[in-house]
């Protein structure tokens, strides 16, 4: 059990030192220790990790709360939580959901797997998160994650499962759990559904307490998984004629736009923004992703400003047949047409990490496309500001473009004749860096 114990917190380690683009020499200089020490701390080779040395380590990799606190119970032994950190704002509209999904997964009669499913940008992976991090006390074998990296063979996938716990391997992972029960975090089950769905079967009949909740546009296909459909948020109907904001505040799609709106917007709305308001998060479909980018654009324009830039016209009644929804990806093109073309092609390039980032890697990444004087941290706060870059992380802050968005960019690297040359840059920063986005563990 000692070496169990050691792994796992080896695992937890090694998580927290990529997350924060360190190197292992890199983290020994910070704490003040020798890097064999690291080494042999992740690899779960040191007799037992003293005191003293861990907290060293806890403050080079500035964790606080929560954090900090869970590191240290790993390294006394105590159950490792290896998660991408939790959203930072509150999930408007998904009450319910986590609240049945919580009491679902921890119920001991619940079902082996749940999948998260819907279209781009409603919300399946941060809703995921936030209840997989509220099970932690539910699981005494620990919870992990593991995001699906494009075309990821089953193999790959059972080898970042078995890392995210602190096992050795696959063949090691039921000794490790040691009959306890535990919980596995797949994001993304829809980029190689096939992988997703021959190790989840492998994992979930060689570990009998191992449960799993996984998001994607479609399920993995197993017949011990239960579908949890993920959908936009409500919205005003079209026959509601509202004259005052309070009307329309029971509509959870109406609350997301307007606090994300207050972000950027300090004056309350006019009377003739409370119509078009209602047909535009109607027009969005209810998404979160379009709703967030949407409200972005209020630092300059007014709501039927928005919505004539999106819909093509200000309606401040709707015809009897409502007009078809705006897709996503016109949303994101929307907003991509904002930026600077050196901001553009920023995006682009950045889209080659498929997962979470740091400054520190933004900066080398786009080093060869910036001035002396350029500022990538005015360019990641610009990029945040529109909604086309998500934000996590308290003692380390991360960053994440959302699957729509990279999807986009991608495309557009693509059609710029960019994607190779983008690709080879980020292949070179692996090679100097241990890279969050070059393993499948979250």
């Amino acid at each position: 059990m000692a070496s169990d114990q050691r792994s796992g917190f080896g695992a937890v380690l090694r998580a927290h030192r990529r997350r924060a683009g360190l190197t292992q020499e890199e983290l020994a200089g910070r704490a003040a220790i020798g890097v064999r020490t690291v080494r042999d701390l992740e690899r779960g080779r040191s007799s037992r990790p003293q005191r003293t040395t861990v907290e060293l380590l806890a403050g080079a990799l500035r964790l606080t709360g929560s954090d900090r606190e869970e590191f240290l119970a790993a390294a006394r032994g105590r159950p490792s939580v290896v998660l991408p950190p939790a959203p930072l704002d509150e999930l408007i509209g998904r009450d319910v959901d986590i609240a049945e999904l919580v009491a679902r997964l921890a119920a001991a009669d619940g079902p082996r797997g749940v999948t998260l499913v819907g279209v781009a940008g409603v919300g399946k992976t941060s809703l995921a998160v936030v209840v997989a991090h509220r099970l932690t006390d539910a699981y005494p074998g620990g919870v992990a994650g593991v995001a699906v990296a494009d075309e990821i063979a089953a193999g790959e996938l059972l080898s970042s499962v078995a890392a995210g716990f602190g096992a050795p391997g696959p063949q090691e992972l039921p000794g490790h759990l040691d009959g306890r029960p535990a919980l596995i975090f797949v994001d993304a089950v829809d980029r190689a559904p096939q992988a997703v769905g021959e190790a989840l079967a492998g994992l979930l009949e060689q570990v009998p307490r191992l449960r799993f909740l996984a998001t994607g546009r479609q399920p993995a296909g197993l017949a011990q998984e239960r579908v949890w459909p993920v959908v936009p948020l409500a919205t005003p109907p079209v026959n509601l004629e509202a004259d005052t904001l309070g009307e329309l505040m029971a509509y959870p799609a109406v609350g997301l736009f307007l606090e994300r709106l207050s972000r950027v917007r300090r004056t309350r709305l006019a009377p003739h923004e409370i119509a078009p308001l209602a047909a535009l998060v109607r027009r969005l479909g209810g998404l979160p992703l379009a709703i967030e980018l949407a409200a972005a654009r209020g630092r300059v324009l007014t709501v039927p400003e928005i919505l004539e830039r999106y819909a093509g016209a200000v309606a401040h009644a709707e015809p009897a047949r409502p007009p078809a929804v705006i897709s996503l990806r016109a949303v994101v093109a929307e907003t991509y047409r904002v930026l600077a073309p050196a901001e553009q092609r920023a995006l682009r390039l950045l889209a080659v990490f498929r997962h979470r980032w740091s400054r520190d890697l933004a900066e080398v990444l786009l080093d060869a496309e910036q001035s002396a004087d350029a500022d990538v941290v005015h360019l990641l706060d610009r990029l945040v500001a529109l909604g086309l870059l998500s934000v996590s992380g308290d003692h380390v802050v991360h960053f994440r473009l959302p699957s729509a968005v990279r999807d986009f960019a991608v495309e557009r690297a693509k059609a710029e004749g960019e994607l190779e040359d983008a690709r080879k840059r980020h292949a070179h920063l692996s090679a100097r860096h241990v890279l969050p986005g070059t393993e499948a563990v979250l």
